[in-house]
Formats: C-alpha cells, structure tokens, sequence
C-alpha cells in the first residue's frame, strides 16, 4: 500500500512542479521536455504495469516486473533532471532578481547623490545671489554717497561762481565809478585853464 501511495505521487510530481513555474518559460528552458520525456516514461511504466502473463495466473512475470522497476527507476532520474532544472532556473531567477535589487539600490544611490549634489548647487547659487544682492546695495549706497558729494561739489561751485560773478560785476561796477569819478575830476581841471 505505501508501494502504491508513492508510485501516485511520483506521477502527480510533474503536475506540482507546472504548477509552481512561472505561467511564461524563456525558449531555452528545458522543463517542458523534460515533462513530456517523463509523461513518456509514465505512459511506459503503466503499460508495463498493466503487462500480466496467462503462465502464472494473471501475475506479472519477473521480466514484466523488471521493466515495472526499470520504467520507475527512468522517471526517477527524470524527475531529478526535472528537480535540477527547477533548481537552476529558480537560481537563474535568484540571480536576476537580486542583480535587479542591486541595480535599484545603484539608482536609489545614485539619484540620491544628485539630489544631495542638487541641493547644493541651489544652495550655493542661493548664497551668491544674497552676496550680489548685498553687493549690489552696497554699491547703491556708494552711488547715493557719491552721488551726494557731487551734488554738495556742485553746489559749492556754483556758489563760487555765483560769488566770483557778484565780485566781477563789483568790480566791473567799481572799475566803471572810478572811471566815472576820474572823468569828472579830469574835467573840472581843464575848464580852468
């Protein structure tokens, strides 16, 4: 009985094993043929089972029993081909997932330095426009005082010029009275000769 009850389950292994693959196969996968290669075998140990010699009343002949054995012993060594199979193709599948999983973590790193480096820049572009700003006020402030000065310069100057022109038409005003006062007093001398 527990003869049979492995025998069952060996033929249901194929059917386990479809079941956990992944619904698409790469074209280079050998699980599919070895599958039918194992249908194949299955098929064979049940016709051999199945064999039975009229000789010994109905019950299988040593030779049908050692191809019942040899039919097992076919779907065993297939069913570890199957077995490695599996194994490489979910080690193959390890593998890319975890070359996947250090690719993201590359790209989480990189894009993280980005920002960080990002950051910076906007940092520093941040400072150099308050160092302009504030450059730009200082010089603001040293125009209005330059500014200032040429205006208090101009108004100093006019205010001389103003003086200079006031002094030159005083002078020109006195020049002009003493001309004046001359004449007259050069005048009054000739009548008396």
């Amino acid at each position: 009985m527990k003869h049979r009850s492995f025998l069952a389950a060996l033929l249901f292994l194929p059917t386990l094993l479809l079941a956990q693959a992944p619904a698409t196969t790469p074209p280079d996968d050998p699980l599919p043929r070895l599958i039918q290669e194992r249908q194949q075998l299955v098929q064979n140990y049940e016709a051999a089972n199945a064999q039975r010699n009229a000789f010994l009343a109905d019950k299988p002949s040593k030779k049908d029993l050692q191809e019942v054995v040899d039919a097992l012993k076919g779907i065993i060594r297939k069913d570890t081909e199957i077995v490695r199979a599996v194994q490489a193709a979910t080690l193959r599948r390890t593998a890319a997932v975890v070359a996947e999983n250090q690719q993201a973590k590359q790209q989480v790193t990189v894009a993280q330095a980005d920002q960080s480096s990002t950051r910076q820049r906007f940092y520093d572009l941040e400072n150099q426009i308050q160092n302009l700003q504030l450059r730009d006020k200082q010089r603001e402030k040293k125009l209005l005082d330059l500014q200032a000065t040429a205006d208090e310069a101009t108004q100093a100057r006019t205010s001389r010029e103003m003086l200079v022109a006031g002094l030159a038409i005083l002078c020109a005003g006195l020049l002009f009275y003493v001309l004046k006062l001359r004449s007259r007093l050069a005048t009054p001398v000739r009548r008396r000769k």
